[in-house]
């Protein structure tokens, strides 16, 4: 049994119909990273990296479901049985990394979320006319559930002001949104 070293208290999360966080249990996990080599630059929200992780097998342990451990977002993108025998379960992960900051909804108090800043240069409109340089962030959705336009980030201190979404980009994990500085 290789489950032996599950030394990290992890939340096992859902993202709930309502887009929001929903708590289903603790457990014991063992994380580590999945490649050998150096990942590349991380583009997004999501780490190129892949992360193992393992744990005692858990029926509620699915693709899609989420991982929060000391200050880390995981987001289940394979669940095995190893063996078969619903003993242990290895997972393979991708960790959805950001800054630290807070999202301000209109209706409800903040809430901490990791947010992925990156300058879009030059932005070209749907005239395709050069316009200016842009301010895209991207959010986890089992975070900040649907973020509206005139809610607001904070990041390092800043408020920006949500004022569009990328189109296409929300994939039902993470949010793409164009934010201008208050």
């Amino acid at each position: 049994m290789r489950a032996g070293r599950l030394e990290t208290p992890a939340d096992l999360l859902a993202l709930g119909p309502d887009l929001q966080a929903q708590y289903l249990d603790w457990l014991w996990v063992g994380i580590r990273a999945k490649d050998a080599v150096d990942a590349p630059l991380a583009a997004g929200l999501r780490s190129p990296a892949k992360v193992e992780v393992r744990a005692w097998w858990d029926e509620r342990l699915l693709q899609g479901r989420y991982l929060r451990t000391e200050g880390r977002l995981l987001i289940l993108d394979g669940v095995r049985d190893v063996i078969g025998q619903q003993a242990e379960v290895v997972m393979t992960a991708t960790e959805l990394m950001g800054e630290p900051g807070e999202y301000r909804p209109d209706d409800g108090s903040p809430r901490p979320a990791r947010i992925f800043l990156r300058h879009i240069s030059p932005f070209v409109d749907e005239n395709d006319r050069l316009t200016d340089y842009r301010l895209q962030a991207e959010v986890a959705l089992v975070e900040t559930g649907r973020v509206q336009l005139g809610e607001q980030l904070v990041i390092g201190g800043c408020v920006y002001n949500v004022i569009g979404y990328v189109d296409g980009s929300d994939d039902g994990v993470v949010r793409s949104l164009w934010l201008e500085a208050q």
